[in-house]
C-alpha cells in the first residue's frame, strides 16, 4: 500500500500552545530529535515578542538562545517531550514520519506527516482521542516524493520570503555577489536595477536572515549531536 501525506492540526493545551494562545502575533517553529528542541519564535509585535520569550524562559531551561533578526528568537532546550504530551511523541513506534518543523500559532500545532500504513494513522488518532486532543485532517494526499527530500524542502525555505525578497536574493547571486571574493557590491546592484541601494539593502539582509533561520534548526542538532558522540 503507498504512503500517503497528512497535514494535521491539533490543539494539545500544552505550553506552547497555550503561549501562542495569550501571544497572538507569536508563530512558533519546532525542531525536535527527542534529545533536544529547537524553537524559532516570532513575532511583528515586538512587546508581545519580548513578553513571549520572558515566559517561555521561565517555563523551559534555554540551552542557547540566538537572535536571528529583530523579530525572531532561536531557543534550544531539552526535548519536551519528556515532559509534556506532544503529537511527536504519540507517533513513537507507529509506521508514520513526523517532518518538521512543527508550526503553532493561535494555540494550534500543524504538523505534516508521512504514514506508510492506514491502521498506523489510526492508531495515532485513536491517542490523541484518549489525550482528549482535539485535532483535525486538513489534508490527506498520496504521497509521492522521497522521504529524504522531506527535511528542509523548497516551501519550507522560501515561504517566509516576500516576492521583493526572492527578486533582490536571485539578482544578487546571478550577478556574483555571493562569490569569494564578490564581483559587485551592493551599491552596483541597485545601480543596476534601478532601486535605492538602503532599499535592496534591506532586502538582502531579511531575505539572508530567514533562509538562514529555516536551516539553523537542522544545522543545530546536527552540532549537538556530533558533541555527543
Amino acid at each position: 500500500m503507498p504512503a500517503f501525506e497528512v497535514q494535521l492540526k491539533t490543539h494539545i493545551g500544552n505550553q506552547i500552545d497555550r503561549l501562542t494562545e495569550k501571544f497572538p502575533s507569536l508563530r512558533i517553529w519546532t525542531w525536535c530529535n527527542f534529545i533536544q528542541d529547537v524553537h524559532e519564535l516570532e513575532s511583528d509585535n515586538p512587546a508581545e515578542l519580548r513578553a513571549a520569550l520572558d515566559e517561555f524562559r521561565g517555563i523551559y531551561k534555554i540551552l542557547d538562545e540566538a537572535e536571528i533578526s529583530t523579530n525572531a528568537r532561536m531557543m534550544t532546550q531539552n526535548c519536551i517531550c519528556t515532559k509534556e504530551t506532544t503529537v511527536h511523541d504519540n507517533i513513537q513506534e507507529l509506521e508514520i514520519l513526523n517532518i518538521m518543523p512543527i508550526y503553532c500559532a493561535g494555540g494550534y500545532e500543524h504538523s505534516r506527516l508521512i504514514a506508510f500504513r492506514h491502521e498506523a494513522l489510526s492508531e495515532l488518532f485513536d491517542r490523541l482521542s484518549g489525550h482528549g486532543f482535539e485535532f483535525e485532517v486538513k489534508e490527506k494526499v498520496p504521497f509521492n516524493g522521497m522521504v529524504s527530500d522531506t527535511l528542509i524542502t523548497l516551501s519550507s525555505l522560501m515561504n517566509k520570503l516576500t516576492d521583493r525578497q526572492v527578486d533582490a536574493i536571485s539578482v544578487a547571486y546571478n550577478c556574483g555577489y555571493y562569490q569569494t571574493p564578490r564581483r559587485v557590491n551592493v551599491q552596483s546592484i541597485a545601480d543596476r536595477i534601478k532601486v535605492p541601494r538602503t532599499t535592496l539593502q534591506e532586502h538582502l539582509n531579511k531575505a539572508e536572515n530567514k533562509l538562514i533561520s529555516s536551516v539553523i534548526p537542522q544545522i543545530q542538532l546536527y552540532a549537538r549531536k556530533k558533541r555527543a558522540k
